[in-house]
C-alpha cells in the first residue's frame, strides 16, 4: 500500500473512545474560561456595589484578568510543548478553579484582583494546551478539521450559556455564586482528562527562548494596558502614549529576535506560508469585528433599549447557539473540501450581518438580533477551519506554539475590536451630542456637563463587562432626563451605525483578500 493510500485509510478510520473524550475534556476546559468571563462580567455591577468601587476599580477587575491572559499565552505555549500538554492542562484547570473559588469567597478587594489575574494566566494556559491536545490527538489533517469543529462547539456552549445564566444569577442570587458555577464542570474536565487523554510533548528538547518570552510579555502587556486604559486616562496622555511606544519598540525587537533565534518561541517564518498567513488574518479580524460588535450591541440593548442583563443575554443567545450548531459543520466541510469554502462563507455572513445591523438598528431590535445571529454563524464557520489550517502548517510536536499563535490573534483581535469600534461610537457621540442637545439644553455649560457624563459612559473602557442597564443621566429635572435620553439614544444609534459600517468595510476587505488569495486545496 502506498503512503498516500495508507494516509487516506488512516483518515477514514473511526475515532477511538479516547479521541472522542479528549475533544470533550479539552472543550470543557475552554468552556469554563469562556463561560466564566461572560457570567462574571454580568455580575460586575453587584461586585462594584459590594466593594464600593469607582469605575477605575471596576475596570481593573476586568483588566487584571485580560492582562494575565494576554501576557501568558505564548510562554504557556512553550511550556506545553516542553513539559507536556496534558500535565499543563490539568494544572491550569485546577488553578483556574481554585482562583474562581478565591474570587467568590473573598471580601478583600486586593485578593479579588489577585484571583482575577491568576484566572487570566490559567485561562491562557488552558486555551493553548486544550487546542494543542486536540491537535496532537488527531495527527491527520482531515480528522483534525472535524475534531476542531466539535471542540469549538463544546467550548461555544459556554458562550451560549454565559449571558443568560449570568443575568439570572445577577438578578436572583449573590454575585459570589457566579464564580462557583464552573467548579463542577472543571471537576468533570479533570476526571475525563485523567481517564482518557494521553500525554503529548515535543520530541526534542529545545532551548527556551527566555528573552523572546520577556519581549512578548512586555510588548503584549503594553498594548493591552494602552487599549484598556486609553479611554479612562486619555488617548493622548503621556502614560498611554508611552505604553504604545513600548509596544511599537517591543514589537520590532521581538520580530528581530524571533527571526534570528535558532529555537524561537514564535516561529515567524510560518507567516511566509500564504494559507497560514491568511488564516491567521481571518482569525484576528473575525474576532475584531464580532467582539467589537458585541460591545456595541450590549450597550444598545442595556443602555438604549433598557433591557435587563438577563433579557440582553437571551437576545444574544441565538447567535451563540448558531455557533454551537455550525462549528461541527464547518469542521466537516473543511475535512471534505478544504478550509477555503467554509471560511469564505463565514466571512460573507459576517459582512451580511453587519450590513443588516447598520440598516436595521434604527428600525427594530429583531433586526439587530438577526444581524448578530449572522455574525455568530459566520464566525463559527471561520474559526474551526482556519485554526485547523494553522495547526496543519506545523509539525505535531510544535502544536503548543501553533496554538499559542492562534490564541494570541484571538485575544489581540477581540481587544482591538472592543477598543476601536467602541472608540468610534464614543468619538461620534462626543462630536454630535452637543449640537443634538442644543435645543433641549440651551445653556452651554449645563449642556457640556451632561454631554461629558454621557460620553464617559459610552465607551466603558473597551469592554462590554461594565455596561449596565440604563446608565444614569445627571440632571435634576425628570422631564429633562427623559428628553435628554431620547436625544442621546438617537445620537448613539447613529454612532453605532457609523462604527458597524466601519466594521462592515473591514470585513468586506478581508472577504476580498481571502477570495483572491486563499487557495487551500493542499490542506484538505
Amino acid at each position: 500500500m502506498g503512503a498516500a493510500a495508507e494516509a487516506e485509510t488512516s483518515e477514514a478510520r473511526p475515532w477511538t473512545r479516547a479521541q472522542k473524550w479528549t475533544i470533550v475534556a479539552a472543550g470543557l476546559g475552554m468552556f469554563i474560561t469562556l463561560h466564566d468571563v461572560l457570567v462574571a462580567n454580568v455580575a460586575l455591577p453587584r461586585i462594584q456595589s459590594f466593594y464600593g468601587l469607582r469605575e477605575s476599580g471596576l475596570q481593573w477587575i476586568v483588566a487584571a484578568y485580560s492582562m494575565g491572559m494576554a501576557v501568558a499565552i505564548m510562554p504557556a505555549a512553550t511550556m506545553a510543548d516542553r513539559f507536556g500538554r496534558r500535565r499543563l492542562f490539568l494544572t491550569a484547570v485546577v488553578v483556574f478553579s481554585l482562583a474562581s473559588v478565591a474570587a467568590g469567597a473573598t471580601s478583600i478587594f486586593a485578593v479579588m484582583l489577585a484571583a482575577r489575574a491568576v484566572q487570566g494566566v490559567a485561562s491562557a494556559v488552558i486555551t493553548v494546551s486544550a487546542l494543542a491536545l486536540v491537535s496532537a490527538t488527531f495527527p491527520h489533517k482531515r480528522q483534525r478539521f472535524r475534531a476542531l469543529g466539535f471542540f469549538v462547539a463544546v467550548a461555544d456552549i459556554g458562550l451560549a450559556l454565559g449571558p443568560p445564566l449570568g443575568g439570572f444569577l445577577a438578578e436572583n442570587a449573590s454575585w459570589r455564586v457566579v464564580f462557583f458555577v464552573n467548579v463542577p464542570v472543571a471537576v468533570v474536565a479533570v476526571g475525563l482528562t485523567l481517564r482518557y487523554v494521553a500525554e503529548s510533548r515535543e520530541s526534542t528538547r529545545r532551548v527556551v527562548d527566555l528573552f523572546g518570552q520577556l519581549l512578548f510579555v512586555v510588548t503584549v502587556g503594553a498594548f493591552t494596558f494602552a487599549v484598556i486604559d486609553g479611554h479612562d486616562l486619555g488617548w493622548g496622555s503621556p502614560v498611554i502614549l508611552g505604553a504604545f511606544t513600548v509596544f511599537a519598540a517591543g514589537l520590532v525587537a521581538f520580530i528581530v529576535r524571533e527571526l534570528r533565534s535558532r529555537s524561537p518561541m514564535m516561529d515567524l517564518r510560518l507567516f511566509a506560508h500564504r494559507p497560514y498567513r491568511l488564516g491567521i488574518m481571518a482569525i484576528f479580524f473575525g474576532m475584531f469585528t464580532v467582539y467589537g460588535t458585541l460591545l456595541i450591541v450590549t450597550q444598545y440593548f442595556q443602555n438604549v433599549r433598557l433591557y435587563s442583563p438577563l433579557e440582553a443575554g437571551l437576545l444574544i443567545l441565538p447567535s451563540s447557539l448558531a455557533a454551537v450548531v455550525l462549528s461541527p459543520v464547518a469542521g466537516f466541510i473543511a475535512a471534505r473540501r478544504g478550509p477555503r469554502l467554509p471560511a469564505l462563507t463565514g466571512q460573507f455572513l459576517v459582512v451580511s450581518g453587519l450590513v443588516v445591523m447598520v440598516v436595521g438598528v434604527s428600525v427594530s431590535v429583531p433586526a439587530v438580533v438577526v444581524g448578530f445571529l449572522l455574525l455568530g454563524a459566520g464566525l463559527s464557520l471561520i474559526i474551526a477551519p482556519v485554526q485547523g489550517l494553522a495547526l496543519n502548517s506545523v509539525p505535531v510536536e510544535r502544536a503548543g506554539m501553533a496554538s499559542g499563535i492562534v490564541a494570541t490573534q484571538r485575544g489581540l483581535g477581540s481587544t482591538a475590536g472592543y477598543a476601536v469600534l467602541g472608540m468610534i461610537v464614543a468619538v461620534w457621540v462626543g462630536i454630535a451630542l452637543d449640537s443634538d442637545l442644543s435645543r433641549t439644553i440651551p445653556d452651554r455649560d449645563e449642556r457640556a456637563t451632561v454631554v461629558a457624563r454621557i460620553v464617559d459612559n459610552t465607551n466603558p473602557n473597551a469592554f462590554e463587562a461594565v455596561v449596565g442597564p440604563g446608565r444614569p443621566i445627571a440632571h435634576p429635572d425628570p422631564d429633562q432626563v427623559t428628553k435628554i435620553r431620547a436625544v442621546a439614544d438617537r445620537t448613539f444609534v447613529r454612532g453605532m451605525q457609523l462604527s458597524l459600517g466601519f466594521a462592515a468595510l473591514v470585513a468586506l476587505i478581508i472577504l476580498v483578500i481571502l477570495f483572491r488569495n486563499f487557495r487551500a486545496s493542499q490542506d484538505r
